[in-house]
Order: C-alpha cells, then structure tokens, then sequence
C-alpha cells in the first residue's frame, strides 16, 4: 500500500503544481490538454496545425504539423493554469471533428486529413499525414457541404489502399513513405518498389542488347533483313511482357 501511494503522489503533485485536471459534460470521449492558441474565431471540432507563428487551425492539405482537434466539451481537461490563451486540444482518442467533402463523401473507416477549409479535415485519398479513422459517415452531397463527425484520433503518415492501384510513380512515392510505416507495410511498399524498378531494368537492358545483336546481324546478312526485324519485333513483347509482369507482381505485394 506504501508503495501505491507514493506512486499516487508522483503522478498527482506534479499536476497540482502546473495545473489541474478537470472533468466536464463531454461532447468528445477523451483527454485534452491544454495548449497555448490565440486564435478568433475557433469552432468545436477545429483541427489545430503548428506554424511559424504558433499554433493556428490547418489551411492546407496533410498538414505534417497537425497537433490536435479542439474540443468545447471534452471529457477531461488537463489545464495549464499558466497559459494565458489554453484552449483544450485532443491529440488521440476519440473526438468530433469538422469535416467538408470538398473531396469526396467520407465512409466510416476511410481516414481524415486536413484540408485547405480553415480548420476543417477531409477524406484523405492519397498517402500522407492523416489525423485519424472516421468512426462515422458524413454523406452530404452538397457542394462544399461541413459537418462534424465522430473520429479516432491517431496522427500519422499512413497508407491510403485505394493508391495501390495508382501508377508507378505513385508507387514509387508510397515506397518513399515506408519508414515511417509499421515493419510489415514498410516491408511490402520496399519489395513492391525494388520489383517494380528490376523488372524495368531488366527489361531495357534486355531489349538494348537484343536491338544492338539485331542491328549487327543486319549489317553482316542484309538479306535477312526482314527475319532480324521479326525477331526484334518478338523480343520487344517479351521485354513489355517483362515489364508488365513485374509492374503485376509489385500489385500484388501492395494488395495482399
């Protein structure tokens, strides 16, 4: 029991001496804290990105520097008594958030991200820094329709899976990503990227020898001519075939 209440005491001083914890009528299920924003005009649900100037609400699409959501109602406060502009701001847990579908209709599990709308999130369709999972659809249809929507909070580059399908480059860009991902994604977004480029390599480098051979052989047997062509012809559909199939087995590992 001695030990318990040492432990108590260690984790509750600390908090009398900077601040206080209070607990409220909650609109979002989750802890805030309290972080210094001199801003006008805030709405609940506003996502909270760092700049230059201090914090301010997100302007611009998968913010890197996106702190929070500020919350009215939060169910627990942990208050700075020293800021002199706290407002409450949840970085993880569960929280209402504001959301336009200046990109699309959100479905429950698709991620949220910033958006150019001051302070309001988006459907995340591509891979970047997101704020979290909708744990609830917003389906307005109306041209630049906002509401607000229940989302878990979990800042973070991520994976978007629809981009699986997107073009090498893309692909490429996502590979680009995997260290900041779990060990598995990184892993499959590694290997896709390595069998995506070797089968592009291989395949020029297999054709240019064909095509060098090709155009030796025309030059010591111009008779045959016409055969050297075909057969120049046939090695150049191996050599997409050979592309094709490592551009196929790249969407496989990102898709599995």
């Amino acid at each position: 029991m001695p030990g318990y209440f040492k432990l108590i005491l260690f984790l509750v001083i600390p908090l009398l001496l900077v601040g206080k914890i209070r607990a409220q009528e909650a609109t979002s299920a989750s802890v805030a804290i309290s972080v210094d924003l001199d801003v006008e005009g805030l709405l609940d649900g506003d996502i909270i990105c760092t700049s230059g100037e201090g914090p301010k609400r997100c302007d611009s699409e998968y913010h890197v520097g996106t702190l929070g959501v500020y919350s009215e109602n939060p169910a627990v406060v942990i208050e700075n008594t020293t800021l002199l502009n706290g407002k409450p701001i949840i970085s993880s847990g569960k929280a209402f958030v504001r959301v336009t579908n200046i990109n699309g209709q959100i479905r429950t599990g698709d991620f949220v991200t910033t958006s150019s709308v001051l302070g309001a999130g988006q459907l995340a369709d591509k891979s970047g820094n997101v704020l979290g999972v909708a744990l609830e659809p917003f389906t307005n249809t109306e041209s630049g329709a906002e509401g607000k929507i229940l989302v878990s909070i979990g800042i973070r580059p991520a994976i978007v899976a629809t981009s699986a399908r997107s073009n090498l480059v893309e692909s490429l860009k996502l590979a680009l990503l995997a260290p900041t991902l779990t060990p598995l994604s990184s892993l499959r977004y590694l290997l896709a990227m390595v069998v995506a480029v070797v089968s592009f390599v291989l395949g020029f480098i297999y054709f240019g020898r064909v095509a060098r051979s090709g155009v030796e052989a025309v030059g010591r047997n111009p008779l045959a001519a016409r055969l050297i062509q075909v057969n120049v012809a046939i090695n150049l559909v191996l050599t997409v075939a050979i592309m094709a199939g490592g551009l196929i087995l790249a969407y496989f590992i990102l898709i599995i």
